[in-house]
C-alpha cells in the first residue's frame, strides 16, 4: 500500500517533456558492468556479474518494462515545468529531469515489490508477482534494494554541494516517512480502534505512505528546473495532498473492484486503515458502526457488506470527500505559491489539475 494506483487509466501531461521523460527505459538507469566494476571492485573476469544479473536485476527489469502510467514521473515533469520557462527548458534540464523521473519511479518499483509481499498479493500489472514468479527471498531483496540503488542516480544531477545536501535529506525524509506509515497500515488491525479515532489513524497512514513519495516527486521536479526552495515547500505539502487523494480514490476502487478485480476487497480482508473505513467510522452511529464491521468480518461473502454500504451510500459519500481533499489541495497550492510571490505557469497547474481529475475519474 506504499504505492497505489500504479495502473491506473490516467493521461499522460507534460508534452513538452513527455519524448524525454516517458519514452525513457527505466532499464537504463539500472548498474552496467563498468559501474558494477567500480561499486564492487570487480574484475573484468568475474562471474558475479553475470549472477547479479540474474538473482537482481533480471527481476527487476521484468517488473519495470511491464510498467504502469508511471503518475510518479508525470509529476517530477510537471514540478519541474511549473517553474520553467514558458518554452521549451534546456537539455541540461530535460536530462536532469529524466533521472529525477526515475529516481521516483525506481523507488515506486521497490515498494510494489514489497507491497506484494506484506499484502500477499499474487498478480501485478496482471503477471504473477515477483515473489510469485522468483521466490520471496530474491523479491525482497530486488525490493530493498531499489530503495537505496535510485540515491546513487542522484549524483548524476551534479547539483552544488548545498542542493545535493538538501535532495538527500529529502531523500532519506521520503523512506522513513513511508516506512512510518507502511508500519501503521500493517500493525493496525482498524476494527480494534476506538470509532473516534480511525479517520485520524487512516489520514496519516495515508499521508506518509502514499503522500511523502508523491511529495518528493514534485519536489524533485522543482530541484531539476532550479525551483526557490519557499516553492520547492510548497510543492513537497501539495504533492503530499495529491497522495492522501489518491490513496483515498485507490482504497475506494478497492472496494468496488475497479481498481483490480484480483484484489476487491483486499484492505478490508486484511483489515488495514483505508478511507473506505473511515468514511464508515465518520457517517456512521454507533449501532450502524458496529454492523459494518460484523458485515466487514463476513467477507469473502459480501452479500451483508453492499447492502450496508448501499444503504448509506458509502461510496457516494466517500467519492464526495475525496473529491473536496483533491479540490482543497490545489486550492492551498495556488494560494501557496501567490503568497510567496514565486513565478510558476498556469498552464502547467492546469496539466496538474487534468491528472488529478484523471486519478478521481479511474474510479468512477
Amino acid at each position: 500500500m506504499f504505492a497505489p494506483a500504479d495502473h491506473l487509466a490516467v493521461p499522460s501531461v507534460g508534452h513538452r517533456l513527455r519524448r524525454n521523460v516517458f519514452a525513457l527505459q527505466s532499464e537504463r538507469f539500472l548498474p552496467d558492468e563498468s559501474q558494477l566494476q567500480s561499486l564492487l571492485g570487480l574484475n573484468v573476469e568475474s562471474p558475479v556479474a553475470d549472477i547479479l544479473r540474474s538473482a537482481l536485476f533480471n527481476p527487476i527489469e521484468e517488473l519495470i518494462c511491464n510498467r504502469g502510467k508511471r503518475v510518479r514521473g508525470q509529476l517530477v515533469t510537471l514540478g519541474c515545468r511549473l517553474f520553467g520557462d514558458c518554452g521549451e527548458l534546456p537539455s541540461t534540464v530535460c536530462e536532469k529531469c529524466r533521472i529525477c523521473a526515475e529516481v521516483v519511479e525506481l523507488i515506486h518499483a521497490g515498494s510494489l515489490i514489497v507491497d506484494d509481499i506484506e499484502d500477499g498479493s499474487r498478480t501485478r500489472r496482471g503477471q504473477p508477482a515477483l515473489h510469485i514468479r522468483y521466490g520471496m527471498a530474491l523479491a525482497l531483496n530486488a525490493g530493498n534494494w531499489l530503495y537505496f540503488w535510485p540515491f546513487q542516480l542522484l549524483k548524476q544531477l551534479r547539483l552544488p554541494i548545498d542542493k545535493m545536501t538538501f535532495a538527500s535529506e529529502r531523500y532519506h525524509q521520503t523512506l522513513l516517512r513511508a516506512h512510518f506509515g507502511q508500519a501503521l497500515d500493517l500493525g493496525t488491525r482498524v476494527d480494534a480502534i476506538p470509532r473516534c479515532q480511525i479517520e485520524d489513524v487512516c489520514l496519516t497512514s495515508m499521508r506518509l505512505k502514499t503522500g511523502a513519495l508523491m511529495g518528493f516527486a514534485l519536489l524533485l521536479g522543482g530541484l531539476a528546473a532550479g525551483a526557490p526552495k519557499k516553492a520547492l515547500s510548497v510543492i513537497d505539502e501539495f504533492g503530499s495532498d495529491l497522495g492522501v487523494a489518491l490513496q483515498m480514490f485507490d482504497d475506494l476502487g478497492n472496494v468496488t473492484g475497479k481498481c483490480s478485480s484480483a484484489k476487491k476487497y483486499e484492505d478490508l480482508l486484511l483489515n488495514r486503515p483505508s478511507w473506505v473505513w473511515a468514511c464508515a467510522a465518520r457517517t456512521a452511529d454507533n449501532q450502524q458502526y458496529g454492523e459494518f464491521v460484523a458485515a466487514v468480518k463476513r467477507l469473502p461473502d459480501a452479500t451483508v457488506l453492499e447492502a450496508w454500504m448501499e444503504r448509506h451510500q458509502l461510496m457516494n459519500v466517500g467519492r464526495e470527500s475525496a473529491r473536496r481533499h483533491l479540490d482543497l489541495a490545489f486550492h492551498k497550492l495556488r494560494g501557496k505559491l501567490d503568497a510567496h510571490f514565486i513565478r510558476w505557469s498556469s498552464s502547467v497547474l492546469d496539466e496538474l489539475k487534468a491528472l488529478g481529475e484523471g486519478i478521481a475519474v479511474a474510479y468512477e
